[in-house]
């Protein structure tokens, strides 16, 4: 069993391929990407007191891939019971990280 940040790693290890998703020019990395821009979304049943990965996903995005666009979401303290989806949507610590 892999955990997340392995599968996350294994991921971004093939698709960040030279010639692909960027091209070096002058030595340096130069993205091949289309998109317009990346959105990160991460959940969490407690708090989230880091950035999963966000911060390295967004410099390979704006450094290798060429997208400058990013944004994170993030929604926390999830794990709550007996309450339903649209209280736990009200109650949850939902934040947008830029």
């Amino acid at each position: 069993d892999l955990s997340f940040p392995a599968i996350l790693k294994t991921y971004i290890e093939q698709i960040t391929v030279s010639g692909i998703t960027f091209e070096y020019v002058d030595g340096k990395p130069r993205g091949l990407c289309k998109a317009k821009g990346l959105t990160y979304v991460t959940t969490s049943g407690g708090p989230i007191f880091a950035d999963f990965g966000y911060e390295y996903v967004k410099a390979l995005a704006k450094n290798f891939y060429g997208i400058r666009n990013t944004k994170a979401y993030r929604a926390m303290n999830l794990d709550v019971n007996m309450i339903t989806a649209e209280e736990l949507l009200t109650k949850a610590n939902i934040s947008v990280v830029e």
